[in-house]
């Protein structure tokens, strides 16, 4: 493994030469989310990482385990190095190529409830010649990866709903805090939300909660509170809200 590594920033370093001070480095990864189980054929999943730049890319793979709070801030923890097995653990990606990594879960095939990574596709930063001077732009791209325990299901339930008013803007919309009972990660965009106060109604369906919100993660045992973007009438002060959960695994 030492070997490899010597080779690898030989590599990029010859690589940082010939692209020259001020080239132009970047990346995109897809997808930004797997699904994965921890056992049997979904233990298996792939990413494509994309080099946009016009200049050689060396890259190198890292995954972090992934928490999270009420309101979405995350946190990274470094005891995921024994979880997963990457090929290649790094790459040097042509310009406008791409690389597959593949990735296996090599961890607790029985796990008790979910578990959420990040895994980053970091740029390695290279040591410039003496004669040629320059500013390296490093690029860092993310996926989430979730673990499902197998043959697991997961659901989500309202625990409140109310109005957010933004303090800069002025904008007022819903709010909602949904909780997850189970021992499977939930996602928000598989759900279909119905809110209501008096005569006012608005459905958000997961086409929608997914373009607007994202990946929305409500981990296991946890409860999760998400801005909506739904625009609140000026005589509603509070709302009721209901969920319709779909997702499940075989």
């Amino acid at each position: 493994m030492h070997a490899l590594r010597l080779a690898f920033a030989a590599v990029a370093s010859m690589a940082a030469v010939m692209a020259g001070p001020g080239s132009a480095r970047a990346m995109s990864i897809s997808p930004v989310q797997l699904e994965m189980q921890s056992t049997g054929g979904g233990s298996r999943g792939t990413l494509t990482v994309t080099n946009t730049s016009n200049a050689p890319l060396p890259v190198d793979v890292a995954i972090k385990r992934l928490t999270q709070d009420e309101n979405g801030t995350r946190k990274y923890h470094d005891d995921a190095q024994n979880d997963f097995l990457v090929l290649p653990p790094q790459a040097m990606i042509p310009p406008g190529g791409s690389q597959v990594f593949r990735v296996q879960w090599v961890g607790e095939p029985l796990l008790a409830e979910s578990r959420s990574f990040m895994l980053f596709a970091n740029q390695v930063a290279v040591k410039m010649p003496g004669n040629v001077s320059g500013v390296q732009m490093i690029s860092s791209m993310g996926a989430m990866i979730n673990i499902a325990p197998p043959k697991s299901a997961a659901d989500l339930t309202v625990v409140s709903a109310g109005v957010d008013i933004d303090k800069k803007t002025g904008k007022r919309q819903a709010t909602v805090t949904v909780e997850n009972p189970t021992k499977t990660h939930a996602l928000l965009p598989k759900a279909t939300l119905h809110l209501q106060a008096g005569s006012w109604q608005e459905t958000l369906g997961p086409d929608v909660i997914g373009a607007k919100i994202g990946i929305g993660l409500v981990p296991p045992g946890q409860r999760r509170r998400f801005v909506l973007p739904v625009a609140v009438p000026q005589n509603v002060s509070s709302v009721q809200a209901s969920i319709e959960y779909g997702v499940k695994r075989q």
